[in-house]
C-alpha cells in the first residue's frame, strides 16, 4: 500500500482505546488539577496511533495546545507544575516563554491556514513547513531551562510532541506538500533522529528535577514522579509508537502516595533500593498486608508513642509466580552476596522477623501484628492513612489511623487523626511499603535474607508509610495470572514485569520512560535468561486471525547468540523470529514474522499460550532489557515510518 496516497487515512475511521485511568474523563485533584488541560492531547493520540488522520494529525494537536492561537494550555500547565514543585520561573524567563510561543504560533498558523486552502500550490507548501519545522527545533531549547527542569519537563514534552506530529503528517503527505521521495527519505531519518533525542533531553530534566527534590525530601520526589508519570512519560511513549499505526497507547505507570515524616534519600538509593521496596513483587497482587506495630507505654501526663515498625505486603501466593529483590550495587550500599548478585529469587510469603532472625508473633499491646484482609472485590481502591505529630518537650511522639478499603486495621490512642484519604479514579492499590525514617539507607545487611518490605535495623523509629496505586488495566493479569486476548480489540500491550515466568539472573529496571513501572535486565548467566509470558484467549476468539508481536529491547552491548522469540506450547515450539543483537544504547523494536494461533497449535478459545523472549548465556559484562510486547494483528498493523529494527 502507498501510504502517502491512500486516502482513508484522511479520517479517524477507527477510535482505538485510550488506556490512561485519568484521561477517560476522571480528575484527579491531589495531582495536578490544570494538567487535566493536556489530556485531550494524550487522548487524540492514542486515537491517532490507531488510525493515523493523515495531513490533519498537525492540526488537530496545534488547536489543542494554541487553542485559539494562544499559549493558554502552556501557561496552565507551566503555573500548576510550579505550584505542585514549589518551583517558580523568574517574570524574566515567562516573557521569553510568551514570546516563542507567539513565535511558534505565527508560523505554524500560516501553514495550518496554507495547506487548508483549495488548490494550494505543493511548492509553497513544502517551504512553509520546512520554515517551521526549523522554527521549531531552534526555539526548544527555551523549555530545558536549567535548575528549573521541573517546571520545563512538562511544556518541553508537549513542544516535542507538536513536531513529530508535523514530521509524521509531512511523510505521509509526500508529493501532495511538494515533497521529493528523498525529501520524505530525510524526513523519517529526522524523525527517529528526533524521536531518541527527544526521549534523552526529557529524561535529563527527569532525572535532574527528581534527584534535586528526593535530595530534600522523597514525598517530594514522589509527588514530581507522578505528574510525569501522568502527563510527560506517556507522551514519551507515544513518541516512539508514532512510527506505526494499529499499536495501543497504554500506560501502565504506577502512582505513589507518602505518609509520615519527611525523609531525603540521593538518586543512587532510589534505585538501588528504594525503587524496589516500592514495587514489591512485580508480577504479583496485593492480597493483605501485615503492620508491625509497637505501642509504647509512657506515664499519664505523656503522650503515647505509636510506631509503624515495618510493613509487609503479602502477595498473592496462588499463582507461584516468581519475583525478586535487588541490591543496586551502588558505591553508596555495601551488600553482597556469595555470588556477587543484584537480584535474588524471593518465596511468595516469609513473615517479619528482629535483627536475630526469631519470628515476631503478636502478644500483647507493645508489639502487635495487625493484618488488614482483602476486600470482596480483590483489590483494595482506597486507604486512609495519616500519622499525627505530638511535640513533646524535646521529642516528637506519634500516632498512626490506618484504614485499607472498609477495613480499619490500626486506630490511634493518641487522640483523634483527620482523615488522609488515598484514592485516584481509575486506580487500585498494588503495593504498600515502608521506608525508615532517621535510618540510613546505606546499613549493612543481607539481602539475601530479605524481601522487599522487611527491612531490619537495630533502633526502632517510626515508619513512612508509601502506597502503591497500579491503573485498572494491569488488574486482568493480576487477578487471571494471564494476558486475555479478545477478538474484538487490534492491539494489545504486555509490560514486561507481567510474566508468568523468568530466570534467576533477572535485575529490575526504572524505565519510566516506557510508560511502564519498570524493565528487566538479563545479565550474566551460564544458562539461558528467559521470561516467559501467559497469553489466554477468550471465548469466541478466531485462532485463524494472523497476529505479529513488536518486542522492544535495548542491547547496549553484542550478544553473539542474539535473541529469539518463540511459542512454547504443549510440545508445538515455535520460532517466531530471532535477530542478532547489535549493540545499540537505545531503544529497539523487534517485529516477528505473522502467525496464527493455528499455527502454534491453539485450535481452540478458553485456552492458553505461551511466549518465550530469550537468549543464550550471556559473558561478563554482557547484558539486554526488555522493556514491553506488543501483539497487534497484521491486518491493523503498518510501519508508516520505518523504525530502528535489528
Amino acid at each position: 500500500m502507498n501510504y502517502m496516497e491512500d486516502s482513508s487515512l484522511d479520517t479517524l475511521s477507527i477510535v482505538n482505546e485510550t488506556d490512561f485511568p485519568l484521561y477517560n474523563n476522571y480528575t484527579e485533584p491531589t495531582i495536578a488539577p490544570a494538567l487535566i488541560a493536556v489530556a485531550p492531547i494524550a487522548q487524540y493520540l492514542a486515537t491517532a496511533i490507531g488510525k493515523w488522520a493523515a495531513k490533519a494529525a498537525f492540526s488537530k494537536v496545534l488547536s489543542l495546545i494554541f487553542p485559539g492561537s494562544q499559549p493558554a494550555t502552556m501557561e496552565k500547565v507551566r503555573t500548576e507544575v510550579e505550584t505542585l514543585i514549589n518551583q517558580k520561573l523568574s517574570q524574566d524567563r515567562v516573557n521569553i516563554l510568551n514570546a516563542e510561543y507567539r513565535g511558534i504560533i505565527e508560523v505554524s498558523d500560516v501553514f495550518d491556514a496554507y495547506i487548508k486552502q483549495p488548490g494550494f500550490t505543493p511548492a509553497t507548501a513544502k517551504g512553509y513547513f520546512l520554515n517551521l519545522s526549523g522554527a521549531i527545533i531552534q526555539r526548544l531549547p527555551q523549555f530545558e531551562v536549567q535548575t528549573y527542569e521541573g517546571v520545563s519537563i512538562a511544556l518541553f514534552t508537549q513542544m516535542c510532541t507538536l513536531h513529530l506530529t508535523l514530521l509524521k503528517d509531512g511523510i505521509l503527505a509526500g508529493s501532495a506538500w511538494g515533497f521529493t521521495q528523498a525529501d520524505v527519505d530525510s524526513f523519517i531519518k529526522l524523525f527517529n533522529q528526533k524521536v531518541l533525542d527527544y526521549r534523552t533531553r526529557l529524561m535529563r530534566m527527569y532525572t535532574e528535577e527528581f534527584g534535586r527534590l528526593c535530595k530534600v525530601s522523597l514525598k517530594d520526589g514522589l509527588t514530581f514522579r507522578n505528574m510525569c508519570n501522568l502527563y510527560v512519560f506517556p507522551f514519551a511513549e507515544a513518541w516512539s509508537l508514532m512510527r506505526y499505526e494499529g499499536l495501543k497507547l497504554q500506560s501502565s505507570l504506577s502512582l505513589w502516595d507518602y505518609v509520615g515524616v519527611s525523609i531525603p534519600v540521593n538518586y543512587n538509593e532510589w534505585g538501588g533500593l528504594v525503587y524496589k521496596l516500592l514495587m514489591g513483587e512485580v508480577n504479583q497482587r496485593l492480597t493483605t498486608v501485615k503492620f508491625n506495630y509497637s505501642f509504647t507505654n509512657e506515664p499519664a501526663d505523656i503522650p503515647a508513642r505509636e510506631n509503624i515498625r515495618g510493613v509487609h505486603p503479602i502477595y498473592d501466593p496462588s499463582s507461584g509466580l516468581t519475583g525478586w529483590i535487588g541490591n543496586g550495587r551502588t558505591n553508596n550500599f555495601n551488600f553482597a552476596d556469595n555470588n556477587g548478585n543484584e537480584i535474588m529469587e524471593v518465596r511468595t510469603q516469609t513473615f517479619y522477623q528482629n535483627p536475630n532472625n526469631e519470628p515476631i508473633a503478636p502478644r500483647d499491646i507493645i508489639n502487635q501484628i495487625l493484618t488488614a484482609p482483602a476486600p470482596a472485590d480483590l483489590f483494595f481502591k482506597n486507604a486512609d492513612i495519616n500519622v499525627k505529630f505530638t511535640q513533646w518537650f524535646q521529642s516528637t511522639l506519634y500516632g498512626w489511623n490506618i484504614k485499607l478499603g472498609t477495613q480499619t486495621v490500626l486506630s490511634s490512642r493518641t487522640g483523634t487523626i483527620p482523615p488522609n484519604y488515598l484514592a485516584y479514579d481509575g486506580y487500585y492499590i498494588r503495593a504498600i511499603s515502608a521506608c525508615p525514617r532517621g535510618v540510613s539507607l546505606a546499613y549493612n545487611h543481607d539481602l539475601t535474607t530479605l524481601t522487599y518490605n522487611r527491612i531490619e535495623y537495630d533502633s526502632p523509629t517510626t515508619e513512612n508509610i508509601i502506597v502503591g496505586f497500579a491503573p485498572d488495566n494491569t488488574k486482568d493479569f493480576y487477578s487471571k495470572k494471564s494476558h486475555y486476548l479478545s477478538e474484538t480489540n487490534d492491539s494489545y500491550v504486555i509490560p514486561a514485569l507481567q510474566f508468568a515466568e523468568v530466570s534467576d539472573r533477572s535485575f529490575l529496571e526504572d524505565t519510566p520512560d516506557q510508560a511502564t513501572d519498570g524493565s528487566i535486565k538479563f545479565a550474566r548467566t551460564f544458562i539461558s535468561n528467559e521470561a516467559k509470558y501467559s497469553i489466554r484467549l477468550n471465548t469466541g476468539f478466531n485462532t485463524a486471525t494472523r497476529y505479529k508481536l513488536i518486542i522492544r529491547v535495548r542491547v547496549p552491548y553484542r550478544l553473539p547468540a542474539g535473541i529469539r522469540v518463540q511459542s512454547q506450547n504443549s510440545g508445538n515450539n515455535r520460532m517466531l523470529g530471532s535477530f542478532t543483537a547489535n549493540a545499540n544504547p537505545e531503544w529497539v523494536d523487534f517485529v516477528t514474522d505473522a502467525f496464527t494461533f493455528n499455527d502454534l497449535g491453539i485450535t481452540t478459545s478458553s485456552t492458553n499460550a505461551l511466549f518465550s523472549i530469550s537468549s543464550d548465556s550471556l559473558n561478563s559484562g554482557e547484558e539486554w532489557y526488555l522493556s514491553q510486547l506488543f501483539l497487534v494483528k497484521e491486518s491493523a498493523f503498518t510501519t508508516q515510518i520505518n523504525p530502528l529494527l535489528k
